[in-house]
């Protein structure tokens, strides 16, 4: 694992500030969402996983980029600094600053700089990972919908293909029966299932396909 600080400036306020991130980070595997499974304490994972995200610590701006790499218009930092002004999780949690909000930040700033449904979902996704991590179901639940709901948008508008078509629907399946909709997740898993086809690099997702189906059959029983 490696852990880089350097100095960074909002795109949004312009305010300086350090900023650490950890990449290549060792992984155990992967649960049946993909969640990185991580040495040490769940804490730790949720650090770790928090680290991949950068947020402005005085206007709760928040992105996975680098913020070296974005350069906003005036009428859109306008618009973003007044949906972080709004927010209400944001006013509620700023100050104890859980791990996860910086995903649901960068999730509200991405929806008006217009990132794509499947990069929304994933940020929900991840957050979901951390409230996991944190035991924090009720929020790790209203993650999973909300990425449950940018990624069927996104398999509606975005023109997905291949690897991220088969992964995105497999995830519908697999978000909505660890929260309990068994049924519609058998549905999903179906629908990946015929995305795969005889893609021999997606062996992988095959087999997690057919045995997250007969948990979700033992489930729903």
């Amino acid at each position: 694992m490696g852990k880089s600080e350097k100095h960074t400036q909002c795109p949004l306020c312009g305010h300086a500030f350090r900023t650490s991130n950890e990449s290549g980070y060792v992984t155990l595997g992967r649960e049946s969402d993909l969640c990185p499974k991580l040495p040490g304490r769940q804490s730790d994972g949720a650090r770790t996983l928090r680290a991949e995200i950068t947020m402005c610590p005085r206007c709760a701006f928040a992105a996975l980029e680098d913020f070296d790499e974005l350069d906003f218009a005036p009428d859109l930092r306008y618009a973003i600094e007044n949906l972080l002004e709004d927010d209400g999780l944001i006013k509620v949690f700023r100050r104890s600053d859980p791990p996860w909000l910086a995903f649901h930040s960068a999730e509200v700033c991405g929806k008006e700089r217009g990132l794509s449904a499947r990069g929304l979902g994933d940020l929900c996704l991840r957050a979901s990972w951390v409230c996991r991590k944190e035991r924090e179901r009720p929020f790790e639940n209203t993650f999973q919908l909300r990425a449950i709901r940018h990624f069927m948008r996104s398999l509606e508008e975005d023109s997905l293909e291949g690897r991220e078509l088969s992964v995105t629907t497999y995830l519908v399946g697999e978000l909505n029966r660890r929260l309990g909709h068994h049924r519609e997740a058998l549905n999903w898993y179906v629908n990946a299932g015929k995305t795969v086809g005889e893609n021999e690099s997606l062996a992988w997702l095959e087999r997690m396909i057919s045995e997250q189906s007969r948990l979700a059959e033992e489930e729903a029983a």
